[in-house]
């Protein structure tokens, strides 16, 4: 699979070298925040690991993780809070992370490429791939990132509100989790702006 995630970069690179792929995790949960990142990979990098984030176990999340952490030319990630989420809406949000990340890249790339429909609207070259997580070795990578990261992130926020079992469903809308909003109410890292019951 990585071979033609790896592919369709090589067809991009040939009009612009330094590509940023770029995606998010936790659009969908109730609770936490929306991560995005942003990854510039080098040009020979192909890896058997990588896939998109969602297809991957935790346990190949995080060795494939720390392979991107350690191979990648550049990377940032952002992470923004359920409040900003409330305050702006989570697609504003998702947006704002990503360009938030895009801006934070250390190497300028030629173009950014974006998993979506939406532009983040950086002061960089964009383009938009829907279903990039499964067609780019870059967006793969950007999705491992913003995944890991945040699951790392909900992981602590089960520490903290430990009634709610975060680190299991993450967030997301699982029937246990709605059963324990139920029981207990909302915490302070719950989306208010969404449908929490």
């Amino acid at each position: 699979m990585s071979n033609k995630l790896f592919l369709f970069d090589i067809g991009i690179r040939e009009k612009y070298p330094i590509i940023a792929g770029v995606d998010e995790a936790g659009r969908g949960p109730l609770a936490g925040p929306v991560v995005a990142s942003a990854v510039i990979l080098p040009q020979d990098f192909n890896s058997d690991i990588i896939n998109d984030s969602k297809k991957l176990s935790p346990s190949q999340r995080e060795k494939a993780f720390f392979l991107i952490k350690d191979i990648a030319l550049d990377f940032s990630v952002t992470a923004l809070s359920n409040q900003i989420i409330d305050k702006i809406n989570i697609l504003n949000a998702t947006l704002l992370a990503m360009r938030t990340s895009i801006e934070k890249l250390k190497i300028s790339p030629d173009t950014v490429i974006i998993d979506g429909d939406k532009h983040p609207l950086s002061k960089y070259n964009e383009q938009l791939i829907v279903k990039g997580d499964t067609l780019s070795l870059s967006i793969a990578s950007a999705s491992i990132i913003s995944k890991y990261i945040r699951d790392r992130l909900m992981d602590n926020y089960s520490k903290i509100y430990p009634l709610y079992n975060f680190s299991k469903h993450k967030g997301y809308p699982t029937k246990e989790h709605r059963e324990m909003i139920a029981k207990f109410g909302i915490s302070k890292i719950h989306r208010r702006s969404f449908r929490l019951l």
